[in-house]
């Protein structure tokens, strides 16, 4: 499967600059998070539609720089259409081509070129993926994330968009044959600033467009495991396109030793989040995705318009997942995740650990059915 990215950027030596949002507020020091040079992360042709597909950040200030850019196809100038969804956090770029074989592309813009062969291969179509970004996870963290998706989701292939990790090559190394590695090493962002973090909506939607063709997408990040039936959520998804799901949070319970796990902790929270929802969805059914909602264009033609899948029509009644906070590289120590607390006021909760591959490995409980055991809230 085609790892590579041909990624397109505003070289060192140009002045043009993305600049961020003002939806947010982003001082000087935050700027070295911000991404202020890529164009499009990728460029790839959809063999089974003849076009050429590029995605990257919104354009932002850019944007007329980018409407102005000429296109070349192997010598020749090509038509294209560009669209920003700076609420989204991504832009597209479609050109229709007349061979989908192997071709040179040329980007032409008024202060630099770049140019970029690109390979016809056939993109994955029909697939069920999993698909998170990361950054310096514990290998073990990770590993354990892909087998317990992959033995009970039925996944045929997980994506991790690796963010500039030190390990990564212990990462690839370890789940070679398992999942796949994409360096996706672009600014991830200011902390904080959710209308300037660009990387990871860049990475899911790239996932859903070169990898959940026509197949389905989990969007479910490293530290957050499913608890569902397959059975039970493959129906909604059906019916619904999109299937919302809400979490409880695993607080971090001591677990008394320095290497752990998410089968290390049995306690969640009594109250689910449903404002910190994930969701999994059909690829033909969603146009644009981001950490936490998915869009769809409605109507015809000119009335077209994107709309928002509302999570109150679309929320599963048989998942949650838990977000397990002791899970993490506590690169935000403002948000205590790594809190120590105790079991007081907290709900006995191991549906994950009937769920650990290799393991019992029982039937999954339905989220709300209030069994014994803390399966239901």
């Amino acid at each position: 499967m085609d790892k590579i990215l041909n990624a397109i950027a505003i070289p060192a030596d140009v002045s043009v600059v993305r600049l961020p949002n003002a939806r947010d507020e982003v001082d000087s020091s935050s700027l070295v998070f911000f991404d202020g040079k890529t164009i499009f992360y990728d460029v790839f042709i959809d063999k089974s539609e003849s076009k050429l597909v590029a995605i990257g950040p919104p354009a932002l200030n850019l944007a007329s720089y980018l409407e102005g850019m000429k296109l070349v196809v192997n010598g020749k100038p090509v038509s294209y259409r560009f669209k920003e969804y700076p609420d989204c956090k991504v832009s597209f770029l479609e050109a229709g081509l007349k061979s989908s074989a192997a071709c040179e592309v040329s980007f032409h813009f008024k202060d630099f070129s770049q140019s970029i062969h690109l390979q016809s291969n056939h993109l994955p179509s029909g697939l069920k993926v999993l698909a998170a970004i990361s950054k310096n996870n514990e290998i073990a963290w990770v590993s354990d994330w892909v087998d317990y998706y992959k033995s009970n989701y039925n996944i045929d292939e997980v994506f991790i968009y690796d963010n500039g990790s030190d390990n990564v090559g212990e990462l690839e190394d370890e789940l070679k044959g398992r999942a796949h590695v994409i360096r996706w090493s672009f600014p991830y962002g200011p902390p904080k600033k959710r209308f300037n973090k660009f990387a990871q909506p860049g990475a899911l939607n790239h996932c859903l467009r070169k990898y959940a063709k026509d197949g389905v997408l989990f969007n479910f990040d490293i530290d957050e495991l499913l608890i569902a039936d397959r059975a039970e959520i493959e129906k909604e998804v059906n019916s619904n396109g999109t299937l919302y799901v809400s979490s409880y949070n695993v607080p971090f319970v001591n677990p008394g030793k320095k290497s752990y796990s998410f089968y290390d902790f049995v306690h969640r929270e009594k109250s689910l989040k449903k404002s910190a929802r994930k969701f999994i969805c059909k690829g033909d059914s969603v146009d644009i995705i981001s950490q936490h909602n998915t869009w769809t264009y409605t109507g015809r033609s000119f009335w077209k318009r994107l709309r928002r899948n509302k999570p109150s029509a679309m929320q599963s009644r048989n998942a949650y997942f838990l977000h397990f906070l002791g899970i993490t590289t506590n690169w935000q120590p403002d948000l205590n995740k790594l809190k120590e607390v105790s079991t007081e006021g907290l709900v006995h909760d191991d549906s994950h650990c009937d769920l650990k591959p290799h393991g019992t490995n029982r039937i999954a409980r339905k989220a709300y059915s209030g069994e014994q055991g803390g399966s239901g809230p």
